[in-house]
């Protein structure tokens, strides 16, 4: 098995992105002949499939040097793909990600593909415009990434053009390269291949509808068959969004819906769209949704935006027909959340408050032509969080509180009304959560406990009720790892122990049915990294740091195409890398303790701080007070202070520690002393901090028995809730 995360780096210029977009289905898709599959190949045992390949990183190309999130997808490609053309030889962006590739990995892994231009064309006078090799394909790279002027020969090259391999050739090139076989082998085989699925195409369309028959009949077990046969597009379609949908979130099998939805959109595309009526539309808009929500749960932003696009698209027409009825209302407030949300995801915050403000103002239209229906209350209720959970990212903590505020009447109001309803527990406990991280942000901690509490509470009575939902579960974990977080800050070390272990072992067992999922294996690490934070707190050293490698493959198994989803695993990698040398120093091993801390500060050199998110931001200062204090050098003081003169913001209780000991060494001891008193009001009490409260005298009487911790610097964290 490969030790490498994806098989590929795709590198190309962004105005080739539809090339990149095909080389990236074309070997994702290819399969290995069965005949080669665990044959011995050049690069070890042959692979069924050439997955998954790294490409989208449309948020980093305007960058002018290579992101954490890029530089660690290529850390861990075997190969590296350049799409060669023109405008890629003059991509600054493609030359750094090649420079980067040969220095660090083996140069003998590139591969090229020509999509356009001449080879060689730079060294003919006249046609330099033409060249479609980057120089750092066809130069030497020095040890400090440079490119010098000493020329090497160009690395195996692929030519899609029609004047070359064409498509499929250049496609059975690439993927003979990446798998180490033969190319004749390939070729021949994939001709037979090739005829084999051209004789089989009508009986296997015949297969499709008999699986979808015997899948229908196993899903209900009743269901009459004849539905599927009276109008395929209509019933189906009603079907596959009610009675299949539910059953399939409870037991998370959203593969099965796909194959479903793929077959609807097909049956809709042998259909003239001008000729359905507004209610055939809608339905085709629902599915449209069903597929975006299924690509976004496997990392694939991109692809759930275009699904997301598109039914936005077919919403606002239907509205746009019919603006006084409620049901298109409906329907474009969830696409425009779908929309909102991917926003949401790739931090364009601007976006996702347009796309949330109109959801708010078609629910508050809902209610005025129907104040008695409580389900368009409820729609009121979503809007009110999503505004809430924006409002939160962008500082704007008294405007989230109010939303959240806003949405808690009515939540409570239907969980009341329904306690052991599952969709009433998840709109109740979701609403609580995320009240909870609001009153964190605020430095009430005792408050962010107290509702974190109170929604785990709910979450743990409804799943002992129903322990095969998987629906609730995956709302039941967040809240679970973020309530043994809010007890760390307490000081609450038993506790949180013990919360922390039960949020691992619900975290497990959601990962464990769908492996897919990256929302999954994200809450997996983080419910590791919240126990781990908790055993250190308690002083148990060794549970810390097994929790710790438990938190670091868990990110190794999270698959994602999209950089925003990308970011979530080298945001907490990071984490791995604090807790790590927290780890060290709290041993007593100072020296790997202070590498540790060097070398995560390095990895976050790429990033602005001054515009960093707030977990970024409180790594950055956590690492800098660790090293400050092992190495006793004022730059480490210099740094945190600043960057809150240069970017005052509001950071998290982690980072206002931090602040507050680098305010105290640099002599701002009335500043430091302010911050201090706030977090104290709040009833913050996590064990480095009271350690910088006795070391300052501030507060007489606050002893705590001293453990291992004690040696700590004041660690940081990411902003803990996932769901919006």
């Amino acid at each position: 098995m490969s030790d490498f995360r994806y098989k590929a780096f795709v590198s190309y210029s962004w105005a080739d992105a539809a090339w990149g977009k095909w080389l990236h289905r074309a070997i994702e898709t290819f399969r290995t002949p069965k005949v080669l599959v665990d044959s011995e190949g050049r690069n070890g045992p042959v692979p069924a499939r050439l997955f998954p390949l790294f490409k989208d990183r449309e948020e980093e190309a305007a960058g002018s040097s290579i992101g954490a999130a890029v530089e660690s997808a290529l850390a861990s490609s075997e190969f590296l793909i350049v799409v060669c053309s023109p405008r890629s030889a003059q991509s600054k962006w493609v030359d750094r990600e090649i420079a980067w590739f040969k220095t660090h990995r083996n140069p003998a892994n590139i591969l090229a593909l020509i999509v356009d231009g001449s080879p060689g064309a730079a060294n003919i006078p006249g046609s330099e415009d033409e060249e479609c090799f980057p120089r750092a394909l066809t130069h030497a790279v020095g040890a400090a990434m440079e490119i010098t002027d000493r020329p090497v020969d160009a690395p195996l090259a692929a030519d899609a053009r029609d004047s070359g391999d064409g498509k499929r050739g250049a496609r059975l090139k690439l993927a003979a390269a990446l798998l180490g076989v033969g190319l004749d082998d390939l070729v021949r085989r994939d001709d037979r291949r090739r005829a084999r699925v051209r004789t089989a195409a009508t009986a296997g369309s015949l297969a499709v509808a008999t699986t979808m028959s015997a899948l229908a009949w196993s899903a209900t077990v009743a269901r009459d068959e004849a539905v599927f046969q009276r109008n395929e597009s209509q019933d189906l379609t009603e079907f596959m969004l009610t009675d299949l949908r539910g059953k399939l979130d409870e037991v998370g099998r959203l593969d099965i819906l796909e194959s479903v939805g793929t077959r609807l959109m097909i049956s809709y595309g042998r259909q003239d769209l001008r000729k359905l009526d507004a209610d055939a539309l809608g339905r085709r808009a629902r599915v449209q949704l069903l597929l975006g929500e299924i690509e976004n749960s496997r990392g694939n932003l991109t692809g759930a935006l275009k699904s997301y696009q598109a039914a936005s698209a077919t919403t606002a027409e239907l509205l746009a027909r019919d603006p006084d009825e409620p049901q298109r209302m409906f329907d474009h407030a969830q696409s425009l959340y779908w929309v909102g949300y991917i926003a949401w995801q790739r931090g364009d915050l601007n976006a996702a408050k347009r796309q949330f403000e109109g959801y708010a103002e078609l629910a508050d239209r809902l209610v005025a032509a129907d104040p008695d229906k409580f389900e368009w209350q409820l729609e009121q209720s979503y809007a009110q969080s999503n505004l809430g959970t924006v409002a939160a990212d962008r500082g704007d903590l008294d405007a989230a509180s109010k939303h959240f505020s806003a949405a808690l009447v009515i939540d409570k109001r239907f969980y009341e009304s329904k306690p052991g309803d599952a969709d009433a527990v998840i709109q109740y406990g979701s609403t609580l959560s995320w009240s909870a991280k609001v009153a964190g942000q605020r430095f009430d901690f005792r408050q962010s406990e107290a509702l974190y509490g109170v929604g785990a509470g709910i979450f743990a009575k409804a799943f002992e009720a129903e322990p095969e939902n998987y629906a609730l579960l995956s709302e039941f974990v967040p809240i679970s790892l973020n309530h043994t977080f809010s007890l760390v800050d307490l000081g609450q070390a038993e506790q949180a122990a013990e919360q922390g272990q039960k949020a691992v072992a619900l975290a497990a067992k959601l990962a464990d049915h769908d492996a897919a999922n990256t929302d999954y294996l994200n809450h997996l690490t983080w419910t590791h990294l919240a126990y781990a934070e908790a055993l250190l707190g308690r002083g148990d050293l060794a549970g810390a740091q097994q929790q710790v490698g438990n938190a670091a493959k868990a990110i190794v198994s999270i698959k994602a195409s999209d950089i925003a989803k990308v970011r979530w695993r080298v945001g907490a990698s990071h984490r791995v890398q604090l807790l790590s040398a927290d780890i060290a120093r709290a041993r007593g091993v100072n020296g790997s303790a202070e590498k540790q801390y060097a070398a995560l500060l390095q990895s976050l050199a790429a990033l602005e701080m001054r515009s960093a998110d707030a977990g970024s931001v409180s790594i950055f200062v956590s690492a800098h007070v660790a090293l400050g204090e092992l190495t006793r050098d004022p730059v480490h003081w210099r740094a945190i202070n600043g960057l809150l003169d240069a970017a005052p913001q509001t950071m998290n209780a982690r980072a206002s520690v931090g602040l507050a000991r680098a305010l105290f060494a640099s002599g701002r001891r009335t500043e430091g002393i302010a911050i201090v008193k706030r977090l104290q009001a709040g009833g913050y009490a996590a064990s480095r901090f009271l350690t910088l409260v006795r070391g300052q005298g501030l507060a007489s009487g606050m002893v705590h028995p001293s453990h291992p911790a004690d040696r700590l610097g004041f660690g940081g964290r990411f902003q803990r809730d996932w769901r919006i």
